[in-house]
This record gives C-alpha cells, structure tokens and sequence, in this order.
C-alpha cells in the first residue's frame, strides 16, 4: 500500500521517531530495495516537517537517524548516488530539496570520504554541477532562510574538501560576492547570528580557493571586492575578528587568519580595519600564540598568527599607533628561548627574526639583542625601562659546567670502591684540590 493513503496519528515526537525506525529497519534485499526505502523516508519526512521537523536540531536528529542506520552503513554510496541524482541535479521541489541538502551536509560533515564522493559524483564536464546548481539557489530571495542556510553550509563543507576547478570558480563573480556582503549588512541586528557567519565562511573558503589557483593577489575577487567596499562592510570586518576570537575549529581560525594576511599584505586595503579593531586582533594574537599547545596542529596555527603578525605591525595603522609593544616583543623572545630545554621549530625561528628585524628594529628603532639557541634557559631579561633583551652565553659557563660535571663523575666512580672510610675521605680531598687548581687556570684562559 502507498503510504501516503496510510493516515498516522502521532501522541508526541518520540512516537514519530519509532515510525521513521520502523521505516529504514524494513528488510532490504538488494540495492533497488535500498533506493525504495529511501524514497519512502523521505516522503515521510515531507509529509510531517511541518510537525515534527521546524528546527536545525530536528533536522540533524533524522539526518543521523539514516546515517547511523544498518540501511545507510550497506547501501551509502548507494543512497547518496540516488539522493543527488533524483532529490537534487533532477528535483526543484523545495521542501524534498531542504531535506535532500541537509542529508548531503551531514554526511560530509560526519565522514569527508562521503563529501568527496559527492563531489565525484556530481562532477560532468570538468563541472561540478552540485555546486552550479547550489550558487544561483543561494542569492534567490524566493528561497526560504532555513534553505539558504543549508546551502550556505553545504558549500562551505564541501569547497573544504576540494579544489575548484576553473569553470566553478566563474560562478564566483563580483555580483555574487556583493549581494552575499550585502546580506552580512542586513543581518547586523539578527539575535540569530548562525546565518551572518554561515555567509562569512563560505566568503573565506572562496577567498582559499582564489589563494590556491590565482599567482597575484589583484586576481583574488575577494580581496578586490573587499577594496571596493572599504567602509561599507563594517559588520563584516567586525564579524571576523569576533569569530577569530569566540572559534574552537583550527579550520575556520586558519581561513580567517589567509584572509587576514591577504589583506595586511593588499596596499589597497591596509587600512581596511579600524584602529580599534586592530587593537583587539593584537590582544587575540598575545593570548592565542601563549595558550597554543605543542601538537602539530598548534605549531601550524601558531605560526599561522605570526604570519598575521607581521604585516599587522609593519603595514597597517599599527605602526603609528603604537599598541603593546613590549608585551609583543617578550612573546616573540619568550618563543625563540622556551624554558625546559624545548626546540623550536626552524620555520617559528624565521618567522620570529623577520618580525624583529621588520617591525622591532625598523618600526620601533630598538635594538635586536643577540639570540640564543631554542634550548637555553631563562634567557630573556626585562629591564628596568620594560625592555626585554635576549642574553648570550659565557664562555666561562661552559667551563664550570665542563668541571663540575668531571667531579661528579669521579665521586660516583669512586663510590663504587672497596676501600675503607679513611682512604675515601683522602682521595676526595685530593680530587677536589686538584679541581679547584684545574677551574682556577681554565677560568684565567677563559676570561
């Protein structure tokens, strides 16, 4: 029988959720079986959205349900062939559309496997047609903002995973990009923000995709765009910042920070933030940089803020404005001399040296203290003034180091002996004469 013509009647969502369980544990003999079962959920899912499926949780709780079902674990690529070419490239139904989006995006969020398999599938012609057909849907105003807002996110998830080929990137035009600024703007006062920074990413994942394929920083449509609204996309520069700031993914710090960089690095948009603005991005930097971990990860988005760094204090209102100096200036010391003997790793050194070569001797006209070795210890100093200077090592040093170790080595040696309690105190006495005429010449050739 048709479901359709069944009539259900649901006390509460829990009962509603046994049905769907019911629907996907039907047995499944064969692929043609998985695809009917799919198609009968979903249908289902249409019929009741309007009860049982209004908001991004419920969604997200009958997107799993097919996910982590025994249906999809046998029949995935299956179900996601099926699901892209009947419910998506084929279908302009909204409502199985929102649905149909929505599987795609949970599934290439919970496995990236299954995202790129998506993309291949959707590939024709050196096209993805997933993606030709998602942009125009993006910027339609018919559309309905819980819609937009799944594309918004399925685009970002999966130009994640890829690289745009030539004939996608141009359907990223100067219009796109304005109406997609434009829509940042007028959600300024949203007590919703998901919608404003789900546009914001995807702004930035574009903005990857330009860094990847394009040479010069003037073929970059972001950038450019960004040049032409000097001042008239405020929330949206404030946004990134704010998003830099309350962020946990490492993935949307690191395009923030691209994007940041391409922009400190564009003559036409050094002044592109506030001074205010920047005084806030330092402060992110100080704390960030000094709670990043010692994980690769960490190392990569640590010296992803020191690349930022950089071109923030040489190139922009920074360097007239002085902010924090000194508080700058011990990190980048306290980095290049870690406590507990710990190395540092040769690219953070460069980074580091460029910074106090650019922005501390040429920006500040303060002199560069000579650099110890990442393992020495407790070498940076602060004086006075608030100054900090990095110290070199004494040659003497090593020689007391050099002695001492010598004497430990002939007491524990000495230890092992069978020979009394008087014998032992004569050859200490006589060891320790002898070290102390030793130190006392090698300290005179040292000095």
């Amino acid at each position: 029988m048709d479901d359709e013509a069944i009539e259900y009647y649901f006390d509460n969502i829990e009962s509603f959720y046994s049905e769907l369980d019911d629907v996907l544990n039907q047995y499944c003999a064969d692929e043609k079986s998985a695809e009917k079962i799919f198609n009968q959920y979903i249908r289902f899912l249409v019929r009741f959205q309007h009860e049982f499926v209004q908001t991004t949780h419920e969604m997200a709780a009958v997107a799993y349900k097919l996910l982590d079902s025994t249906l999809f674990l046998e029949y995935s690529t299956t179900i996601l062939s099926h699901l892209l070419h009947v419910y998506v490239l084929e279908a302009f139904d909204s409502n199985a559309l929102y649905f149909s989006y929505s599987f795609l995006l949970h599934a290439g969020r919970e496995d990236p496997r299954w995202m790129k398999y998506i993309v291949a599938e959707a590939r024709s012609q050196q096209q993805n047609r997933l993606f030709q057909k998602m942009i125009p849907e993006i910027v339609n105003p018919m559309n309905e903002p819980a819609l937009i807002s799944v594309l918004l996110s399925l685009c970002f998830e999966m130009c994640k995973v890829t690289k745009l080929k030539r004939s996608d990137r141009a359907i990223i035009t100067t219009s796109l990009l304005d109406c997609m600024l434009d829509i940042i703007e007028s959600t300024r006062g949203d007590e919703e923000e998901l919608f404003n920074y789900q546009t914001i990413k995807l702004i930035l994942v574009f903005n990857e995709q330009f860094m990847m394929t394009q040479k010069k920083a003037c073929d970059n449509l972001v950038l450019n765009m960004l040049a032409r609204r000097m001042g008239t996309s405020n929330t949206f520069s404030e946004n990134l910042f704010f998003m830099l700031n309350r962020s946990n993914d490492a993935c949307v710090q690191l395009l923030i920070l691209k994007l940041l960089y391409g922009i400190f690095t564009e003559p036409s948009l050094h002044e592109y933030f506030y001074t205010n603005d920047l005084f806030v991005l330092v402060d992110i930097i100080l704390r960030e940089v000094c709670n990043l971990g010692d994980e690769r990860e960490a190392e990569a988005l640590r010296d992803a803020y020191l690349r930022v760094l950089r071109p923030l204090l040489v190139n922009t209102q920074l360097k007239d404005t002085p902010y924090k100096r000194n508080e700058i200036h011990r990190l980048l010391c306290s980095i290049m001399t870690p406590a507990m003997h710990r190395p540092v790793d040769p690219i953070t050194q460069r980074l580091i040296q460029k910074i106090l070569e650019e922005w501390w001797v040429t920006v500040c006209e303060q002199p560069l203290a000579p650099l110890l070795g990442a393992d020495t210890q407790g070498a940076v100093i602060e004086g006075s003034d608030g100054h900090c200077a990095i110290l070199q090592p004494s040659p003497l040093l090593d020689c007391h180091n050099e002695l001492a170790s010598s004497l430990e080595d002939s007491l524990l040696n000495m230890s092992d002996l069978a020979i009394d309690s008087k014998e032992k105190e004569n050859k200490v006495k006589k060891t320790l004469e002898i070290t102390s005429t030793d130190l006392s010449t090698r300290e005179a050739i040292c000095t």
